[in-house]
């Protein structure tokens, strides 16, 4: 499980941001000129979980000021694969809701059995290689705004799992990022109960295709459109997936749509 940045300082984001985050962060670009980062660092490949997840926030209009100071925003996050072994990349968020308290429950098959119920408290941002580095004292890695990312990790399907989890988190927002709906038959009875539960459910997807297959799917289920029309993310994965079956473009979380 990786917890440091392999990069020089100049390169990652490894300590508190210089200036309050501006909003919204609408791409990529205001995201490295925020962080002052050359837009030739490779943080993106990373970091395109934690910001795809402040840009589904941003679209289901949620006012995350509400959740200040004691309150948490619980946010359910459904089908985690390679965010498994990343985790520490979701301490961005502490930067990009600075006095938000946020609870994440990671809940999926690709869980290994030995995580289930791990919980994981991200109160600094992973360290760069340079050992002189400011974020290496307990000073940078103390949270002046008191932000505070909480992850609980679940194995097993979210619709078999939902009960457990609500016990501790009622979600304010669901994600289930590169889905897949269409492809795997078991997200029917998820998508059935999510209807039910009333809370914005946001979806991403590799390709248009698979979006638009997806929310055939999502419609048949719920007879309904989509609250939230496919569009482009952008914050997806700015490295392309190799599919040489499609040819089309195909990027990990590239489109969004929801519920």
């Amino acid at each position: 499980i990786t917890t440091e940045w392999n990069m020089e300082s100049s390169l990652c984001p490894c300590t508190e941001p210089e200036n309050p985050v501006p909003a919204p962060l609408a791409s990529w670009e205001d995201y490295f000129q925020w962080r002052s980062l050359p837009l030739h660092s490779p943080v993106a490949v990373l970091l395109h979980w934690p910001l795809t997840l402040y840009h589904c926030l941003q679209l289901s209009r949620i006012q995350t000021s509400r959740y200040d100071g004691h309150d948490t925003l619980h946010i359910h996050y459904l089908g985690p694969e390679k965010e498994l072994l990343q985790l520490a990349v979701f301490a961005e968020l502490r930067a990009l809701f600075p006095g938000v308290h946020l609870r994440i429950e990671l809940v999926g098959p690709a869980v290994p059995r030995s995580r289930d119920g791990e919980v994981v408290n991200i109160s600094s941002y992973p360290n760069c290689s340079g050992e002189s580095c400011h974020c290496r004292s307990s000073i940078a890695s103390e949270n002046l705004n008191c932000s505070e990312v909480t992850l609980k990790i679940w194995k097993g399907l979210y619709h078999e799992r939902y009960g457990d989890i609500v016990k501790d988190s009622n979600p304010h927002l669901i994600l289930a990022p590169n889905a897949g709906v269409a492809a795997y038959p078991s997200w029917m009875p998820t998508i059935e109960m999510i209807r039910g539960i009333g809370v914005p459910a946001i979806f991403t997807d590799f390709c248009e295709e698979a979006a638009h297959l997806a929310s055939c799917c999502i419609s048949s289920i719920t007879g309904q459109p989509l609250g939230l029309p496919i569009q482009v993310n952008p914050f997806r994965q700015p490295i392309a997936e190799n599919n040489s079956a499609l040819y089309i473009p195909c990027y990990s979380n590239g489109f969004v749509f929801g519920m």
